[in-house]
């Protein structure tokens, strides 16, 4: 007969259950002794496969959070007004999210340069953009930024007394 090695858990009150008890800090201490340097807007790479394919090498872009400043001049740009009526084109804020938030492997923002907009005969970065992306892929690129910008599940979560 196997046995099997139980680890120990602190008793909590409740069954079955691990808990890791965090211990509060004051959030103006954390604020006040911080290297404010180490205060960065999160960054992932990912891959656009479809053009990896296209070029013969990994196509890998960096998206970026954007700023509540950033996102809220995004916003901005995104509305329509008809009348008394104002929405959000839906598409157009993907888009210019997008934009705002995908740069090249210099850091600097991907569909705002010169030299491609030259070279793919794109006047705009929003050209530039639905040039080399699918509607799909900016969807894509849209939802990996608005997350690392704390849209995403996770980004917020509920203390427990």
């Amino acid at each position: 007969m196997a046995t099997t090695k139980k680890t120990p858990v602190e008793y909590t009150g409740a069954e079955n259950e691990n808990t890791v008890k965090k211990e509060a800090v004051n959030v103006l201490d954390l604020l006040l002794g911080a290297d404010i340097d180490k205060i960065d807007m999160p960054t992932k790479e990912i891959e656009i496969k479809r053009l990896s394919e296209v070029f013969g090498a990994p196509f890998i872009i960096t998206c970026r959070a954007l700023t509540p400043d950033k996102y809220e001049e995004v916003q901005d740009r995104a509305v329509i007004v008809k009348g008394k009526d104002v929405d959000i084109d839906i598409n157009l804020l993907q888009m210019f999210i997008t934009i705002e938030g995908t740069l090249d492997a210099t850091g600097n923002l991907l569909f705002k340069n010169k030299d491609l907009m030259t070279k793919f005969k794109q006047p705009t970065p929003k050209e530039l953009c639905r040039k080399l992306l699918l509607s799909g892929e900016i969807t894509q690129v849209y939802t990996v930024i608005s997350t690392l910008s704390g849209f995403g599940d996770g980004a917020v979560e509920e203390v427990k007394n």
